[in-house]
């Protein structure tokens, strides 16, 4: 599959993190994409065939054609068939809520039709991307909308929006207590307003940034064999054990399972392009 990222402009880089888009023509074939969580959410416009969406927590189920992708907490799936065609927006963790204005409380691990979320203003925004005949027109009317919504958004940050920041710095690194007296603000407001920032606790935000590029380098190892001890030791964590809890809560599966699964996808995908 054709897949690749675009850089935001200028103006925007604060709120989004890449585009990105996935096209290919596979026919009859399936093709499986499986995701770890990565501590951001999206916007998604399908302009090919719909696909569908699995995980450990939701069952599969077909995505709307254009909606909001909230934060994953597990690792996820997306199967393909047919004519692909999809262009995301990667938002920075709080900017939808600050862009928008509105909550992210409830949104984890969901997919909303966007005008559920973001109301029918967003329904002429939808078609025109959709009916679009390229992808630079996509993009453009993507960047269209965001820059108009940027205006009164310094209104709507907060200790959430920092906090965020924080965690990201210091690579999910960071203890709840420490982030409160970082920003000299109790911890139960702190937790209130991050998760109206993100819809998730800080202290999950933390292990999912923490974890995330853990899990992506464990997924495309092409060695027969990974050094766990030094992975132990790049994440920070202060046992062998404590890492393999916290692997398995967001990938459900251990490192080494979820290692020999992807090695097992690899191959399987390799087959079929022969």
């Amino acid at each position: 599959m054709n897949y690749r990222k675009i850089e935001p402009a200028p103006a925007l880089r604060s709120f989004v993190k890449c585009y990105y888009v996935l096209e290919a023509e596979l026919g009859s074939e399936t093709r499986l994409v499986q995701s770890p969580p990565n501590g951001y959410n999206a916007i998604v416009f399908n302009y090919g065939e719909p696909y569908r969406v699995s995980s450990p927590s939701i069952e599969e189920t077909v995505v709307p054609q254009c909606f909001f992708a909230g934060q994953s907490t597990t690792n996820y799936q997306l199967a393909f068939s047919g004519t692909v065609g999809v262009v995301g927006i990667v938002f920075m963790p709080a900017a939808v809520s600050t862009l928008f204005g509105i909550s992210m409380e409830g949104t984890a691990d969901s997919r909303i039709e966007l005008s559920l979320l973001l109301g029918d203003e967003v329904c002429a925004w939808c078609d025109n991307i959709i009916k679009a005949s390229s992808v630079d027109e996509r993009i453009k009317l993507i960047e269209d909308f965001l820059t108009m919504k940027l205006a009164g958004h310094r209104a709507r940050y907060n200790v959430g929006d920092l906090a965020v920041s924080r965690i990201l710095s210091a690579r999910g690194n960071i203890t709840v207590e420490q982030l409160a007296s970082d920003l000299c603000v109790s911890r139960r407001h702190l937790e209130r307003k991050f998760l109206e920032k993100t819809g998730l606790t800080p202290k999950l935000y933390a292990r999912i940034v923490r974890m995330s590029p853990i899990s992506n380098f464990v997924a495309h190892h092409k060695d027969e064999k990974i050094d766990w001890q030094d992975l132990v030791f790049q994440g920070g964590f202060h046992d062998q054990n404590h890492f393999v809890k916290d692997f398995k809560k967001l990938n459900k599966l251990s490192p080494e399972q979820y290692y020999h699964q992807h090695q097992e996808l690899t191959r399987y995908i390799l087959k079929k392009k022969k």
